[in-house]
């Protein structure tokens, strides 16, 4: 009987251990986007000041990222990320998901066009995808830590609180 005991503490510590990671995990993709954010600001304004040795061909080179975008191309990377009235996604980390989320069964479909609505502005096609991709995984770390819970498989899941 010790050993169940012992084995139910380790799993509860483990638990826990995990709860404490993806909170950690979610702070820092809010700081990695914010970085990539100011970075492609950076980019966008060194690009139009010459560089000391060959003008902005040269400054255009220096510019260039690990997977081989130019500065032209990290612009054009910018301005998808932003309606075309300058809106950015909103901050979803916290219980933006998880108050979405009622007693009353909801697909995640529904869930995605309450969270779109909440916007108060129209997302473009790529911020609606950004929106699911966070979508997705708040809800199963919510399912996984059993703030909410879920039923059924593929199309047919839903999700509620109990």
């Amino acid at each position: 009987m010790q050993h169940l005991d012992s084995a139910k503490a380790a799993i509860e510590a483990e638990l826990n251990h995990t709860r404490q990671g993806l909170a950690f995990y979610y702070a820092r993709i809010e700081s990695l986007e914010n970085a990539l954010a100011q970075l492609a600001d950076i980019t966008s304004t060194s690009a139009d000041v010459p560089s000391a040795k060959g003008g902005k061909r040269a400054a255009k080179i220096v510019v260039e990222n690990k997977v081989g975008k130019t500065v032209k191309a990290a612009k054009k990377a910018k301005t998808g990320k932003e309606d075309s009235n300058g809106q950015k996604l909103p901050f979803t980390g916290g219980d933006f998901w998880i108050n979405l989320v009622t007693s009353e069964p909801k697909s995640a479909s529904e869930i995605l066009s309450e969270a779109t609505s909440s916007l108060g502005f129209t997302p473009t096609k790529l911020q609606a995808q950004k929106l699911a991709g966070r979508m997705a995984f708040a809800i199963n770390a919510l399912v996984k830590t059993k703030s909410i819970q879920d039923s059924g498989k593929g199309r047919e899941r839903r999700f509620f609180r109990a």
